[in-house]
């Protein structure tokens, strides 16, 4: 009844106990309404936010090859040996299409796993057919998180920054994501381990699966790792980023900003401007958001963005 996607509304209705409100198209629809169409774009093209955002002091991982289509196996070959790598295409986001790469000496592993060259080239094709990609650094977690990584992934911070018409950006809420080992982490329900963050203490909350929505975890449950209080000493470091990230854009409503806790300090990934509603809402079920997100975006339907004509 709502247009949401089956798990979207089962997932909502198990966490609120309503019908969902903004499922991901008419988010999608919405949210790229309102506000500046020029910050909507830049932030769809990663390799041109970090152009832009990186020279006002911004963290992105190192760039080590772009591969465009067609041109695949040349910037690969380019690569200095030794080291992880990781692929992403120049236009996605949340995660998709992305996989870690190494090469030592002659051999390849993609995820992790030894693949031979063939089978490589015909991944990279594949996914060139679609987009560019961009090869960056593989960021390595920091050493106090290292008990949330999963096959070699690092936890993802997500901080959201969103800012009335005319008035300076504010952190609305903040969300670690934590992979999760026997799931694929693109897995809606099962895909990852959330916790949302105190922006007063800077302490996580009980963790949650969005395939068991009803449960709260104080650890997680195949290691052990502590969640619930445990400190985030990368939350101040990726909030002032965030902060200063979108105060250098056009005026936006929301921007979801994803970070990597790497050794080095908090590195921005991406920043998105529809991101899912159900995380998006996820730190209010904690009493952990600024403030509601539906009054504020109504504060936006009233000015229409520039590029945009108005609805009826």
């Amino acid at each position: 009844m709502t247009g949401a996607d089956p798990l979207e509304a089962w997932a909502w209705r198990a966490l609120y106990g309503t019908r969902h409100p903004l499922p991901a198209r008419a988010s999608a629809l919405l949210m790229a309404r309102l506000g500046e169409s020029a910050a909507h774009r830049l932030l769809a093209d990663k390799l041109a936010t970090a152009a832009v955002l990186g020279p006002v002091g911004i963290p992105f991982p190192a760039l080590r090859g772009l591969c465009r289509k067609g041109e695949v196996l040349r910037p690969l070959a380019e690569i200095d040996e030794g080291g992880d790598l990781f692929v992403k295409p120049r236009h996605g986001r949340g995660g998709g299409g992305t996989f870690s790469l190494t090469r030592t000496g002659g051999t390849w592993q993609m995820n992790g796993r030894s693949v031979t060259a063939s089978a490589l080239l015909d991944r990279l094709s594949r996914a060139a057919e679609q987009d560019d990609l961009l090869v960056q650094e593989r960021l390595v977690a920091a050493p106090d998180l290292a008990d949330l990584v999963v096959h070699g992934r690092p936890p993802v911070l997500r901080v959201v920054t969103a800012r009335y018409p005319g008035a300076a950006p504010f952190l609305h809420s903040a969300l670690l994501s934590m992979g999760v080992p026997s799931s694929h982490p693109a897995h809606f329900l099962r895909g990852a381990v959330y916790a949302a963050v105190d922006p007063a203490t800077g302490q996580l909350a009980d963790g949650l699966s969005l395939g068991e929505p009803g449960e709260r975890m104080t650890t997680l449950p195949w290691n052990g790792a502590p969640l619930t209080g445990r400190p985030l000493v990368a939350l101040d470091g990726a909030v002032s980023i965030a902060l200063r990230a979108m105060a250098a854009l056009p005026p936006l409503p929301v921007v979801h900003w994803d970070f990597i806790p790497a050794v080095s300090g908090p590195v921005l990934l991406e920043g998105n401007t529809s991101g899912n509603w159900i995380l998006a809402c996820l730190p209010g079920l904690f009493g952990l958001e600024a403030c509601p997100l539906t009054p504020m975006l109504a504060s936006w339907r009233a000015a229409p963005p520039t590029g945009h004509p108005r609805s009826a």
